[in-house]
């Protein structure tokens, strides 16, 4: 008999697992963009991983290409801005970590 119990999904949105180039910079700030890959999206946020130093709390925006093959229409553009809402050393790597962002407003455009 298994006493443990299942600790149900709470999430609002479906969670898919896509490795998909992005292109990441701190909200407000004059730097460069920096280069990230998603591990995971929903519609409310993304898990991604990059080597940009990054801090819970630090509103970001992120720019990624969705292809037609994952929507079934026609190319889609993202543009996002969100808060980091957690942030994980990766273990393989110690330049890359990965980080929990949370959408505040989302902008979907076909290309």
């Amino acid at each position: 008999m298994n006493n443990s119990t299942a600790i149900p999904d709470r999430r609002l949105t479906q969670r898919h697992s896509l490795r998909i180039p992005l292109r990441l910079r701190i909200w407000g700030a004059d730097g460069p963009e920096h280069g990230a890959e998603s591990i995971n999206l929903s519609g409310r946020g993304a898990l991604l991983e990059t080597e940009l130093p990054l801090l819970v709390g630090s509103a970001v925006e992120l720019q990624l290409k969705l292809p037609e093959e994952i929507t079934c229409q026609p190319t889609t553009e993202w543009r996002c801005r969100g808060r980091v809402v957690r942030v994980v050393q990766y273990v393989a790597s110690n330049s890359q970590s990965r980080a929990g962002v949370r959408f505040e407003s989302l902008d979907v455009s076909r290309l």
